[in-house]
């Protein structure tokens, strides 16, 4: 193989999981010296000059490697250019023209059609003939985010597929650069939820859970600023959403995060959510519904708590908070394990 490409794109703008991971994706390949084309611009006749250098490069690509994120291709082909045939017969066919004469690995972070329908967001057919015909393209590698999302689409595709999932990066310290809010000085246990708090995501439920008792829950994120409207008891508190590093240094003061999604809904239990890395690298354990990825995960490491959404209130009323230093003990020596570092290196270790 001659050269390596990285075709992925990350949005400083956003914080969310997906960008998470493209961002360690990114760091690792700038470290290895791949040619990294630029894919997205604001300007849309700068993006159209993008798009046609990416598309010279797999036209004319003989015997490269090309690691190509699935979600950085609905950057450069948009929904509504999908919708159009002949242009979309025209980039499969160069896709697949590409992986004849190159090795290339895709690599799948969501199932945009499965979890629109799950999430109940706005359900647009092409996604499932986008995914149909991306995962149908021949000599083509696939690494997913998680083995339940793999075993899924490997069971309708029969596909060549790896997994890694979402890792998260080992806590920094902030103690000298910021103070804390004093919520985190109080005894009582400390529970953090850090992620997207949309309205409808679990986070109104998650509040009447947690509604006047006794441990301090805190919230942090993006989309929470419905929030500061919201009657929010006194253990309560919304603290607004912050660069991910300091985010997780916060979370590294509390005693157990939280992951509250429904586990009656196909697409959690076959996703690995970034939060759980994030927690465990973080050094506290997290309290999850039951959802298979992490089930399969965490089960054997006995480091995290699995509770059905409607025992929280029991779980939280017997909770030990003693019992939190032979478990943080148990993720001190295991959360290696889900850095990004050594989930990058392992893999392309034993792909190279």
């Amino acid at each position: 193989m001659n050269k390596t490409y990285y075709i992925g794109h990350f949005l400083k703008d956003f914080n969310d999981g997906g960008q998470s991971r493209n961002k360690a994706f990114r760091d690792y390949f700038v470290k290895q010296n791949a040619i990294i084309p630029l894919i997205y611009s604001k300007n849309p006749i700068i993006r159209l000059g993008y798009l046609l250098n990416f598309l010279k490069v797999i036209l004319f690509s003989k015997n490269n490697k090309f690691f190509i994120h699935q979600g950085t291709l609905l950057v450069l082909f948009p929904i509504p250019v999908l919708k159009i045939n002949f242009i979309r017969e025209f980039i499969f066919r160069r896709l697949q023209y590409l992986s004849n004469h190159n090795e290339v690995t895709i690599e799948v972070n969501d199932l945009p059609y499965e979890q629109s329908k799950d999430l109940e967001l706005p359900v647009d057919e092409i996604y499932k003939v986008f995914q149909d015909k991306l995962y149908t393209l021949r000599n083509t590698k696939y690494v997913f985010a998680s083995h339940e999302m793999g075993k899924y689409v490997n069971s309708n595709f029969n596909l060549s597929y790896d997994v890694i999932i979402n890792g998260s990066n080992i806590v920094e310290d902030f103690s000298k650069e910021f103070s804390l809010n004093e919520c985190f000085l109080s005894n009582q246990t400390k529970y953090i939820y850090a992620g997207g708090l949309n309205k409808g995501r679990q986070i109104e439920s998650l509040i009447s859970t947690f509604y006047n008792r006794e441990e301090i829950l805190i919230l942090i994120g993006e989309w929470g600023d419905w929030l500061k409207d919201y009657n929010l008891s006194k253990n309560i508190f919304y603290l607004g959403k912050f660069e991910e590093k300091y985010a997780q240094y916060l979370s590294s003061k509390c005693d157990i995060g939280i992951i509250p999604y429904d586990d009656n809904r196909f697409y959690y239990n076959i996703c690995y959510p970034t939060k759980a890395s994030f927690y465990i690298t973080a050094g506290i354990p997290f309290l999850s519904t039951p959802l298979l990825e992490l089930k399969n995960v965490f089960d054997p490491l006995e480091m995290v708590f699995f509770v059905a959404y409607n025992d929280w209130k029991v779980f939280m009323d017997n909770f030990d908070k003693t019992s939190l230093s032979a478990v943080k003990e148990k993720i001190q020596a295991e959360n290696y394990k889900f850095c990004w570092d050594e989930l990058l290196e392992n893999y392309f270790k034993n792909n190279n």
